[in-house]
């Protein structure tokens, strides 16, 4: 079941207007999480699911850094995480190859 939040005590959600008039927000009770969703999006109005338990600031830069306009942006930050994570990945192989 999903709760529409339209004030909170750190105003998130009228936060979330501001970057977008179409957004809301809502309480997920099954997934017990804080949701994003938008009334300009066709069928399926989700956008992102808060990953934390309380409301914050961090909430509205998420999803400002994850709007569409800013894909190509996100994916260069991903594949540059990515790229580190495999480069770490290899150092650990070679430092286990030595130790054998």
């Amino acid at each position: 079941m999903l709760i529409e939040l339209k004030h909170d005590a750190l105003f998130v959600s009228e936060r979330l207007k501001e970057i977008d008039e179409s957004y809301y927000l809502v309480f997920n009770t099954i997934k017990g999480k804080y949701e994003v969703h938008s009334n300009a999006q066709n069928g399926c109005p989700y956008c992102l699911t808060w990953p934390n338990q309380g409301l914050d600031e961090r909430l509205v830069e998420l999803t400002k850094k994850t709007r569409r306009e800013n894909l190509n942006e996100l994916l260069k930050e991903i594949d540059k995480e990515n790229e580190k994570i495999e480069k770490q990945n290899i150092k650990k192989q070679m430092l286990n190859l030595e130790e054998k």
